[in-house]
């Protein structure tokens, strides 16, 4: 099995009258933790009867001997919002990530190869759930505190590429890197159509519709008309996967302002990256310290 992460994207429709018959017959799911994690891991034990599936943190499992990440916050966050439909939810949710499981091993194909950025701890985290299995996360450093990640993307699911890949694929490291940066940079709009020039004093922003909009840093290239056009001052945050700060002037007061957005938009984020800023230079991105 491949060592990997789940994330669910949206509802699997086609089990939603699954989990409207059989959720009645499940004991409800609590709205709090430990409870909330605890009652879903074991939904996913009755479906995986014969996988290892951990609590590894609140809202965090993992499933198989190689540890694949399956997170639970966007079904957290569901339950929340509507606590007369948890119940449905949580089973259409094990059902449709227990389907995506079980579907892991098919080969990848070349256009499902991506690059996301991700914090360097996240990073770790995965690794050290893959040790012991003989697979190698397909990871490189960034800049200090972030690397950036080749990711194997479908319409219901994305996970790590690791080694597994590389022989499905038949790449060397390098070239699965050069596919996977090939296919993200084609899927984006030009970054003007998504980030005007942020007036003194003022905060831009590039909310994204996926995980890949932070993928943007990966091309510093694309950002030198935006630095040309703040008068060659461009400071970013990356607070999570989705979203892209960004402010056009390095004043204190400004950066602060921008590190202090970046870190409250990161400890609301489960899929956090963090408050680190980063200068845009001809060179590259340098951490601002």
């Amino acid at each position: 099995m491949t060592s990997s992460t789940l994330y669910c994207r949206s509802a699997f429709a086609g089990l939603l009258s699954l989990a409207a018959v059989t959720a009645a017959h499940a004991q409800s799911v609590p709205l709090e933790d430990p409870g909330f994690t605890d009652a879903i891991t074991e939904q996913f034990r009755t479906a995986l009867p014969d996988e290892h599936v951990v609590v590894v943190a609140p809202q965090r499992l993992t499933i198989g001997n190689a540890g694949a990440v399956v997170s639970l916050a966007r079904l957290w966050q569901t339950c929340h919002a509507n606590a007369a439909r948890c119940d449905a939810q949580a089973t259409a949710f094990v059902a449709g990530t227990t389907k995506a499981f079980q579907e892991m091993n098919k080969p990848p194909e070349r256009a499902q190869v991506r690059v996301a950025l991700r914090s360097s701890a996240t990073a770790q985290a995965y690794v050290a759930s893959s040790r012991g299995t003989g697979l190698n996360l397909q990871v490189q450093p960034f800049v200090p505190g972030l690397v950036s990640a080749v990711m194997i993307d479908s319409p219901s699911t994305m996970r790590w590429a690791s080694s597994h890949d590389l022989e499905a694929l038949k790449l060397d490291p390098a070239a699965l890197l050069e596919l996977a940066r090939a296919n993200t940079h084609a899927g984006m709009q030009p970054l003007v159509s998504v980030a005007p020039p942020a007036p003194a004093g003022k905060i831009g922003a590039i909310d994204g519709a996926d995980a890949y909009t932070a993928s943007r840093l990966l091309f510093p290239s694309d950002w030198a008309p935006l630095a040309k056009a703040q008068g060659g001052v461009l400071i970013v945050a990356v607070p999570r996967p989705a979203t892209i700060l960004y402010v056009g002037d390095d004043s204190a007061e400004t950066i602060a302002a921008l590190r202090t957005f970046a870190r409250e938009r990161a400890q609301r984020a489960p899929d956090a990256i963090g408050d680190l800023l980063l200068r845009w230079t001809p060179d590259g991105w340098k951490p601002l310290p």
